[in-house]
């Protein structure tokens, strides 16, 4: 049986390659973005740390207090030191697949689209139906709804907002 993190990577990659062709973006960039950003989802917060000390990737203090979100970017130092990944669209794509980034590029838009936007995600949260269909015709416009409906419900938990999708968001809104 495949366990749900795998279900939701197949989910993902499906929806990225959707929404790659449909917007003319890299489908097998998006398509291998989708596949490996969540590798080490799974791993134990030590297991997060220890790797991202590996790699030397600094750990801020919204990582300390949730070592898990240091997936991305141990997926990302994984797939350039280890298996040789040299595509920059796809590694950043990976490493910030979370928060986003300022400077977010096509990949990465389709992937923290696709990421967040899978049908299991919206089964499980139909308040996402609207944003998933906006996708389709308007990915800026979906990713901006999508960030600021994932910083409300972080400022409704008290829980730190990423400066980088603040910024991101910024960026949206001025475009």
């Amino acid at each position: 049986l495949l366990r749900p993190l795998q279900v939701h990577l197949n989910r993902t990659a499906v929806l990225a390659g959707e929404l790659a062709e449909k917007h003319g973006v890299d489908v097998e960039a998006c398509e291998l973005a989708a596949t490996t950003h969540d590798l080490f989802r799974g791993e134990p917060d030590f297991a997060q740390i220890s790797m991202a000390e590996k790699y030397g990737i600094p750990i801020g203090d919204i990582e300390t207090v949730t070592p898990m979100l240091l997936h991305g970017p141990n997926a990302a130092a994984w797939l350039e030191n280890e298996a040789g990944l040299i595509d920059s669209r796809v590694l950043q794509a990976v490493r910030w697949h979370t928060f986003g980034w300022p400077e977010i590029d096509d990949v990465g838009k389709i992937l923290y689209l696709a990421d967040k936007l899978e049908p299991g995600k919206v089964n499980a949260d139909p308040s996402l139906e609207p944003i998933r269909n906006m996708a389709e015709s308007h990915p800026d416009q979906a990713l901006l709804e999508l960030l600021q409906k994932r910083y409300e419900a972080q400022l409704a938990k008290e829980l730190e907002v990423h400066p980088f999708t603040l910024a991101l968001i910024e960026n949206l809104k001025s475009n």
